[in-house]
């Protein structure tokens, strides 16, 4: 438990699974009360009851305006809003630009950077009115530098970079901090494996380990942007 997080409300999209649920687990771990989105009820449902009681789970496809509009509704009129956003949920589609789909580049752009819009539009006005409140970009290095057979991706990660320091200018006089984290390769099993050593990636646990610690930085600090690596990938 952290002092500082005890009885924080914490929101987290795609945290049924991957990098988000392990996010999600360690907010709750620190005292925080959590909910978590996604697109799978089962899959959501299953997550929040092994994360623990205070984990709420809400159905949600970042892709649907409407269904983000009922989700934020429901948290708010509920809880009220978060002290913590994660803007976690995300999509990878890989083609070359000459075989790429314009179904498969518009569902990438609107789950990783649309949704992001619409999620974070949704609760910023309750974040303002409070005068606090953290925002968490899980980007990734891919919104630095492209790679062939990517552009979808890299396109809405660069575009998240852009979106996240717009967004910090307006609100960080509302004492709103607006955190990026870029990593790179990131094991999204269970953290079972050995902490350092050759050949190792980044895991997520690490990843919300790092969420965690900044969430509890006092709130005179803003750690902007941050390229996470794996010591020896």
């Amino acid at each position: 438990m952290h002092e500082m997080l005890m009885d924080k409300l914490a929101l987290v999209t795609g945290g049924s699974r991957g990098i988000g649920r392990h996010i999600a687990a360690a907010l709750h771990s620190a005292g925080c009360k959590v909910v978590i989105t996604g697109r799978h009820p089962q899959t959501l449902e299953a997550a929040a009851k092994e994360i623990g009681t205070n984990c709420v789970p809400i159905p949600c496809d970042q892709r649907d305006a409407g269904r983000i509009d009922a989700m934020a509704q429901s948290v708010l009129t509920s809880h009220g809003p978060p002290d913590i956003l994660v803007n976690n949920a995300g999509l990878y589609r890989g083609s070359p630009v000459a075989d790429m789909t314009l179904e498969a580049w518009n569902e990438v752009i609107e789950t990783n950077l649309t949704g992001v819009f619409l999620t974070t539009r949704a609760f910023l006005p309750g974040m303002i009115a409070r005068g606090r409140g953290d925002i968490f970009m899980i980007s990734s290095m891919s919104g630095k530098k492209g790679d062939p057979g990517t552009s979808a991706y890299n396109a809405s990660k660069f575009g998240l970079q852009g979106f996240s320091q717009a967004l910090l200018y307006e609100v960080r006089r509302h004492n709103i901090r607006v955190m990026v984290l870029n990593p790179s390769s990131v094991d999204t099993g269970p953290d079972q494996g050995p902490k350092h050593g050759k050949g190792l990636h980044l895991h997520a646990a690490d990843l919300a380990a790092l969420v965690v610690h900044l969430a509890c930085m006092p709130g005179r600090t803003l750690p902007r942007d941050m390229d996470i690596w794996g010591t020896n990938p």
